[in-house]
């Protein structure tokens, strides 16, 4: 909430990267890079400070209702510089943008219908995740990666990259979707299992179970 009120050198004080060169160099390669994040640590000052550092960031986004996420949305715009694709109907406009060698967030620990997310393996569970950043990275060549931000004792915070992910040798299709998507989800958990503190997460997670995990009267 006080972020827009930053200077830059404030925020640049505030908020550093870890493995930034990593992340410049997936850029180097002119074919875009799909971030993988999650409701972890302070999201919203690591997508601003990563805008101020040369970011072209768009991120795909849930339609948020309520004069609070009015406010916190407007500020994303005005102050952080980070644009924003619908959930839903963006996947034309997703590809565009990495094809001109740009930055797609796409936000990979929320529950998904069966219609539109895949099982992977989440803390020893089945999981319906999204297969968005698989899918998008796999299709225009991007670099995938994940980026996390940890709060310092300081009050400081380090963001770090992981990645680039890639499939298995040989992997196509839905395996390779399948295979990308565990990788994404796998570094989330190790977040997660690092600093639980850090995890935003309040929703049921699992709520969407696989088909062989329903009793006979819900399948």
């Amino acid at each position: 909430m006080l972020s827009p009120g930053l200077t830059e050198a404030e925020l640049a004080q505030l908020m550093c990267f870890d493995n930034w060169e990593r992340y410049e160099a997936a850029r180097a390669k002119g074919r875009g890079v799909v971030v993988a994040v999650a409701h972890f640590g302070n999201w919203e000052l690591m997508a601003r400070a990563a805008v101020q550092r040369g970011m072209q960031l768009t991120a795909i986004t849930r339609a948020l209702r309520g004069r609070l996420n009015e406010m916190i949305l407007a500020a994303r715009r005005r102050e952080g510089g980070m644009r924003e694709l619908p959930e839903k109907g963006s996947t034309d406009a997703a590809l565009r943008l990495l094809r001109r060698g740009e930055t797609l967030g796409v936000i990979v620990d929320q529950n998904m219908r069966p219609s539109r997310g895949i099982f992977v393996d989440f803390f020893g569970e089945p999981a319906c995740t999204t297969p968005a950043a698989a899918v998008l990275a796999l299709r225009t060549g991007a670099s995938l990666m994940a980026c996390f931000s940890l709060r310092g004792p300081d009050g400081t915070h380090r963001a770090t990259f992981e990645g680039p992910f890639a499939p298995p040798p040989g992997a196509r299709g839905q395996p390779a979707v399948r295979a990308l998507t565990q990788e994404v989800t796998r570094a989330v958990e190790r977040a997660v299992r690092a600093h639980p503190d850090h995890w935003f997460w309040v929703h049921r997670r699992w709520k969407t179970r696989p088909p062989e995990a329903l009793p006979p009267s819900a399948s």
